[in-house]
């Protein structure tokens, strides 16, 4: 148990306003510890509401209290906060005995997505070159080797949220989405966070073989903030990523940090060190695609869409014209085609949508319709993506 003073219930002497915080209620309302209490006859709150609390304080009577939440803050200042586990690891005793899995206990807790990935780099088209890292990762490991994270940064809807998905899927791990705002929101984010790393280290004592993708999706907007919390924060987070599988490291699971970011600025003014090598094994910058990626990319969505009937009407050739004569002017990036990849899934996704409203009526110029009300972010950003495109030189580009 960790009290205020970091004590343990070994030596934790008993004083006047306790409060003991734990989700595990049903055991700790009858365990030993607390019943040794009781005999002093000093009496126990369990989850009282602040009326209860406040008329006791009122009233200077000995009490302590048994609570999953941590005392309101008008009245905090008053007790000594003790930290207690549950029974079960990350699961309550209620959870346990009702059979929830520790995956849905942890989403249920934390409010965090843990997910069994359903895709493989099969849904990726082009990026060569995360393609090969991850094949010579796999590789890698198989003689011992345990990457610590990759960064990923670019222009937005180039994939760097989906390719974790990916990856994971591609190398069978769960993917846990950490998601920082939420994780501010609780009453002690260091504390919240830290959960998550004992969960996952205790996970690994009953999976040994369990590994895990754990995704930090745009990433920048932790840094550069003025308030103490959210830097405690984020140095608490620099310190996981920089001990993970080594030695140092206060926690033992197997994992691979993905932390993506849309621009780098904020890093670069603020916390350049966060891009250090070693605290990542790499660093990619993805940008639009060039020509070849774009055929792959379309490919994908056509056949995902199954839209091939395009192709009685236009060649792939003659789409891919129409996009670069409307909007390549609005490009400053050289070599790159003026869609995303999430652009060309949505182009995929308006042709099926018109063909399937239209039906035999559907024609060449609905094509072309489509490739007007799909505005790329390089005409609707221009200024911001190519400030993006002037930072692919820090990183691999792909």
């Amino acid at each position: 148990m960790r009290g205020g003073g970091g004590a343990n219930s070994s030596d934790l002497e008993l004083k006047v306003l306790h409060w003991f915080v734990s989700d595990d209620i049903a055991y700790y309302t009858n365990h030993s510890f607390l019943r040794d209490y009781n005999k002093e006859k000093y009496p126990l709150l369990i989850s009282p509401s602040f009326d209860d609390v406040l008329f006791n304080i009122r009233k200077s009577y000995t009490f302590s209290v048994l609570s999953p939440t941590l005392p309101d803050k008008k009245i905090k200042s008053l007790f000594i906060i003790h930290y207690l586990p549950n029974k079960y690891g990350i699961l309550t005793t209620q959870q346990y005995l009702s059979n929830i899995s520790k995956d849905t206990a942890l989403e249920q807790k934390l409010g965090l997505s843990v997910i069994k990935s359903p895709f493989s780099l099969k849904n990726v088209g082009g990026a060569y070159a995360l393609k090969a890292f991850t094949k010579n990762l796999l590789q890698a490991e198989k003689a011992g080797y345990k990457a610590k994270g990759i960064f990923l940064v670019g222009v937005p809807g180039t994939g760097k949220t989906f390719f974790p998905k990916c990856f994971a899927g591609e190398t069978d791990r769960l993917l846990i989405q950490l998601n920082l705002t939420l994780i501010m929101e609780s009453d002690e984010p260091i504390r919240t966070l830290n959960q998550i790393f004992e969960y996952l280290t205790q996970r690994c004592k009953e999976f040994p073989n369990e590994k895990y993708v754990i995704l930090i999706d745009e990433i920048e907007k932790m840094i550069g903030n003025a308030e103490a919390v959210e830097k405690r924060m984020l140095g608490r987070l620099l310190t996981v990523l920089n001990d993970i599988n080594t030695e140092a490291c206060e926690y033992d699971f197997n994992a691979i940090f993905f932390a993506t970011a849309n621009d780098l600025s904020v890093i670069l003014d603020n916390n350049p060190e966060f891009l250090r090598r070693g605290r990542f094994d790499e660093l990619f910058f993805i940008n639009l695609p060039t020509i070849e990626y774009a055929i792959d990319i379309f490919n994908l969505y056509i056949k995902k869409f199954q839209i091939d009937y395009i192709f009685d009407i236009l060649t792939l050739d003659d789409i891919i014209a129409e996009i670069e004569n409307k909007y390549q002017k609005d490009n400053n990036i050289i070599g790159r085609f003026p869609y995303t990849a999430s652009e060309i899934e949505n182009l995929c996704k308006r042709i099926d949508f018109i063909k399937k409203a239209k039906g035999d009526d559907f024609n060449k110029d609905d094509i072309f319709e489509c490739v007007e009300m799909i505005i790329p972010i390089v005409k609707s950003a221009q200024k911001g993506i190519s400030k993006m495109a002037a930072q692919a030189e820090l990183f691999v580009e792909i």
